[in-house]
């Protein structure tokens, strides 16, 4: 690593800067997604002395902003050094300011450095490994070695880490040499061999990383640290968090729409709970009542339509057509309906939906030797339907709705026919 070229490492806070451009090539068309030959017109890839640009890297995001005047739209690390990608055209030799986008750089520097102190607190208060961190655009994660924390224990890392938060202990970055890195045992154990030089971010008296993220002074600047959530992740847990200007705004978004809600319920927002809890035994006590209901009508349904209107080996048949104004095929009710008829005894029911969302049930008493599937899947065809079911309940839906008295007609012929 060029420490000496890569001068975010030494001074993140800076966002503007002079610079003379080393180098420049084509870039390449997959160099947006990470690789690629093929020239682009009107990208270019610029190598320069120095910059204050962070390539993406280590799970946080590359910097973005202009070069002399021309947009920068990613930052790589290569074997060349830092990689910009730049919309426009510069030469080689030319001098260039640099400007970078301060607000983008600031949020990764929040969340970063909240990464940090968040995986110590899960590190030290429970043993929990970070091994993988991912800086997004909307949330951060950091996936965690081991079994999922409780609730409770992720309250207690938050509120811990609000408490470093708010003691505003310095945060240092430095270059650790190869004599330092020789004598540390916990350097050694952590770096591949050969490795003569390494930055090491360390928030003072609480934790130290290597790193080569960007990151603020001070704890403080951190602003504050929200745990959102929790999951599983091939065998690890994910942690969910965001950090300084991200959870002020999360706030902010989320007070808009419980006081919204509050509002509507005309009542202070912090009684939502016991609102919700309220309204939910309420809605219990009118789905007792519904079912009730649906009972007592099904009931009253049975009586109106059991009369048979017709037979067929001694069993009644009751045969009904339906609008679908008056009645929905589909409601548990209905099916009820038919099944409460077959098991009065020696039923054969046949009942049709017709309108724009035709259905049919066939259904009958257990023991007539009839199969009301293969009738449905002989029958269902003449709707246009697809339908099937059991020996002795059997739905369909769909197709041509002036079609369904056919369907029935049909399905009565092969009752008498198999019956006698």
């Amino acid at each position: 690593m060029n420490f000496d070229e890569q001068c975010y490492l030494a001074d993140p806070y800076t966002v503007e800067f002079k610079a003379r451009v080393r180098e420049v090539e084509p870039a390449g068309a997959g160099e947006l997604a990470g690789g690629g030959e093929a020239a682009v017109e009107g990208l270019q890839a610029v190598y320069l002395d120095r910059t204050f640009f962070y390539p993406e890297s280590g799970g946080q995001p590359d910097d973005r902003g202009t070069l002399g005047g021309r947009e920068v739209v990613a930052v790589a690390e290569s074997d060349k050094g830092v990689r910009h990608l730049v919309k426009g055209e510069l030469r080689a030799g030319d001098e260039v300011e640099g400007r970078i986008d301060r607000a983008r750089r600031f949020d990764h520097m929040q969340q970063h450095s909240g990464q940090h102190l968040l995986s110590r607190v899960f590190l030290e208060s429970y043993k929990l490994k970070t091994v993988s961190f991912h800086l997004g655009e909307e949330i951060c994660t950091i996936d965690l070695e081991g079994s999922a924390p409780s609730e409770q224990r992720l309250d207690e890392a938050e509120a811990r880490a609000n408490e470093i938060v708010f003691r505003n202990i310095p945060i240092v970055c430095r270059v650790a040499e190869a004599g330092e890195i020789e004598t540390s045992t916990v350097l050694r154990s952590r770096l591949p061999d050969g490795v003569e030089r390494v930055r090491i971010v360390e928030i003072e008296g609480f934790d130290s990383s290597t790193c080569c993220g960007t990151h603020v002074r001070s704890t403080g600047e951190i602003g504050i640290i929200k745990i959102l959530g929790l999951e599983k992740v091939k065998g690890n847990a994910r942690v969910e968090f965001i950090c300084g200007a991200r959870a002020a705004k999360d706030y902010a978004a989320k007070h808009k729409i419980l006081s919204t809600i509050a509002a509507g319920f005309t009542t202070d927002w912090r009684e939502i709970p016991q609102l919700i809890e309220r309204r939910d035994k309420v809605g219990l006590e009118l789905f007792r009542k519904n079912q009730l209901l649906t009972r007592e009508l099904t009931g009253y349904r049975v009586e109106g339509f059991s009369e048979a209107t017709g037979s067929a080996g001694g069993f009644d048949i009751v045969k009904r057509v339906f609008d679908e104004d008056d009645v929905d095929i589909y409601s548990d009710s209905f099916k009820e309906t038919a099944t409460k008829i077959r098991e009065m005894g020696n039923k054969i029911v046949l009942f049709g939906l017709s309108g724009r969302s035709p259905a049919l049930i066939f259904a009958c008493s257990s023991g007539i030797p009839l199969n009301m599937g293969e009738i449905m899947k002989a029958c269902a065809g003449i709707v246009g339907a697809r339908g099937g079911g059991g020996k002795d309940f059997a739905q369909g839906g769909g197709g041509d709705g002036a079609r369904v008295a056919e369907a029935l007609d049909e399905a009565e012929r092969r009752i008498k026919e198999t019956l006698g």
